[in-house]
């Protein structure tokens, strides 16, 4: 949620729990003060807990893997024969993140090698994210990911009731946005400051959480509340009451870049940032742990869609179709996000909520950056 805050009026979108996986795989061999902070940061009392990192979630990752995301996450290390091969072996089926060597003894190999595996990875869609000011003869250790992940709606939204609607924006201007409208049982709840609406995604145990304030200038204070309040977003969709309603979700893209490095340091992750330090040895084979290894880069780009059908759906043809259906005869409670918001893409099990994208919508943007 810090990401959020520093980037205000811009739309944004992350994945903190693919960085989670990887800080999860480096506190498996950490000890020290390297071990404390990642303990204390990933929120586990002990090693049992550290040890459910990813199979809890593995089963909903994997399904939505076969639906409507592409993702790479990996570890790099310095290629040398001195990594413990336990470490690197069946890593992306046990913690969720795949271990690499690769040369940075030549960086411009290594860079290349890195962004083409991205490239590949992601079909495209992501392509470059490490440069010169990443690797150089000294890196050790640098985290990677990236993901493109197209929503997929459990139940598609009609694409002919999608309408120009104006969008209003915090600074008391509007523009138009392609607004989906459709109605349904969604989950829903409204508080005094803003509504929350919930709508299942086709894959397993996963839904779409919207939060918008009344208020358009009240979006600042909402995600102020939403950073400070840990549990905030969970405890109203735990409150929501499945209703049928209309609801109307602009359709979006929004690609996002992040260097987690800072936000991690500042969260007090130091110690696996060191270079003089040991804590991280255990990566290496047992008679080779008294060389020093350090965490460089953590860098991340996701692109993010929402429309009406998501993936392996196909636009019906207008001449096989009917005439477009109304909505407006029933009359029933509706939400309509016209305004910036906050949102979440969860996994919903077991009484637990684990968060895979967060982000928050501003408004259409001239063009989206290049990535």
């Amino acid at each position: 949620m810090s990401l959020v805050k520093v980037t205000p009026k811009k739309n944004v979108v992350a994945s903190q729990h693919l960085v989670r996986m990887a800080l999860c795989k480096l506190a498996t061999v950490a000890t020290g003060d390297a071990k404390h902070e990642l303990m204390l940061l990933l929120g586990f009392r002990d090693d049992v807990q550290l040890s459910k990192c990813y199979s809890k979630v593995a089963p909903c990752i994997k399904i939505m893997l076969q639906s409507d995301l592409t993702v790479t996450n990996r570890i790099y290390l310095n290629y040398t024969s001195d990594i413990d091969p336990n470490f690197i072996k069946d890593s992306s089926e046990k913690d969720g993140v795949q271990v690499e060597k690769v040369g940075f003894n030549y960086p411009k190999a290594a860079i290349a090698h890195i962004n083409n595996v991205l490239s590949s990875m992601t079909y495209r869609r992501i392509t470059e994210i490490v440069d010169s000011d990443d690797v150089n003869k000294t890196t050790k250790m640098i985290i990677i990911s990236g993901a493109h992940y197209k929503g997929t709606w459990e139940k598609p939204f009609d694409y002919r009731l999608t309408k120009l609607t104006k969008f209003n924006h915090i600074d008391g201007k509007s523009s138009k946005v392609p607004m989906m409208n459709t109605m349904g049982q969604f989950g829903y709840i409204q508080t005094k400051n803003c509504e929350v609406l919930s709508i299942k995604l086709r894959s397993y145990v996963t839904s779409i959480t919207f939060v918008v304030p009344l208020n358009p200038k009240d979006l600042g204070n909402l995600l102020e509340t939403i950073y400070k309040e840990k549990d905030f977003v969970g405890n109203l969709v735990k409150a929501q009451e499945v209703q049928l309603m209309k609801a109307a979700i602009p359709r979006f893209k929004i690609k996002t870049f992040v260097d987690w490095t800072g936000f991690l340091q500042g969260l007090g992750l130091t110690s696996v940032f060191n270079t003089s330090s040991t804590d991280m040895a255990g990566i290496f084979k047992a008679h080779r742990q008294n060389q020093t290894i350090s965490l460089s880069r953590v860098k991340q780009k996701v692109f993010f869609q929402i429309d009406e059908m998501g993936v392996g759906r196909k636009v019906p043809d207008p001449i096989m179709t009917e005439k477009t259906p109304q909505l407006s005869y029933y009359r029933v409670p509706t939400i309509v996000a016209d305004r910036p918001f906050y949102f979440e893409v969860a996994w919903n099990f077991e009484g637990s909520r684990y968060v895979m994208f967060s982000g928050v919508y501003y408004g259409p943007e001239p063009e989206l950056p290049s990535f």
